[in-house]
């Protein structure tokens, strides 16, 4: 089992929020573990680290700020992905597991009107990329689209749609791939 420190010796300046939710679950993968390969190939780690080997992650640091968080602040892959999501979950089409990443964060939403964790976001010239929270801000898309009757017969008030986020920023101001 790969713990939070192991990943952290490797990325020993980033906030723990960040390798939690977004690295720690694929360490603990079958098909992934821990360090990911260098060069990363073909393995899975690719994908999931926008198709930059650790080397250069570790020229990234992080910062908590606050930012707009609709669909239109999204970049082009997180507005189709958080869209997706959307749309399977309101026609009705989602799994349970995808029902289950959705519902618990709008739960969490509705009850404080805020994301449970901050998202984990690069900015890119056209938005915002979503590198770990795609069902989380799909929940909060969803919760958005409520009306204001809607929202009157739960008694609860439209969260902001200014949250918090981690951000995230290469020393060299580079991105990553997708």
């Amino acid at each position: 089992m790969v713990s939070v420190a192991d990943i952290k010796k490797d990325l020993p300046g980033w906030p723990d929020d960040v390798v939690e939710q977004w690295l720690y679950y694929f360490a603990n993968e079958p098909d992934c573990g821990w360090p990911p390969p260098e060069p990363l190939g073909c393995h899975r780690w690719a994908g999931l680290l926008g198709g930059k080997p650790l080397s250069w992650w570790k020229q990234v640091s992080w910062k908590e700020v606050t930012a707009r968080c609709t669909l239109d602040d999204l970049a082009a892959k997180a507005k189709a992905d958080v869209s997706d999501i959307v749309t399977e979950f309101n026609a009705g089409r989602a799994d349970a597991v995808t029902k289950k990443r959705v519902a618990q964060p709008w739960i969490y939403i509705r009850d404080n009107g805020s994301f449970p964790r901050p998202l984990v976001t690069i900015q890119r010239p056209d938005g915002m990329s979503l590198i770990d929270g795609s069902h989380r801000m799909a929940a909060f898309v969803i919760f958005q689209s409520l009306s204001d009757v809607d929202l009157a017969k739960i008694n609860v008030k439209r969260p902001s749609l200014d949250q918090a986020v981690w951000r995230g920023a290469h020393s060299n101001g580079e991105l990553p791939d997708h």
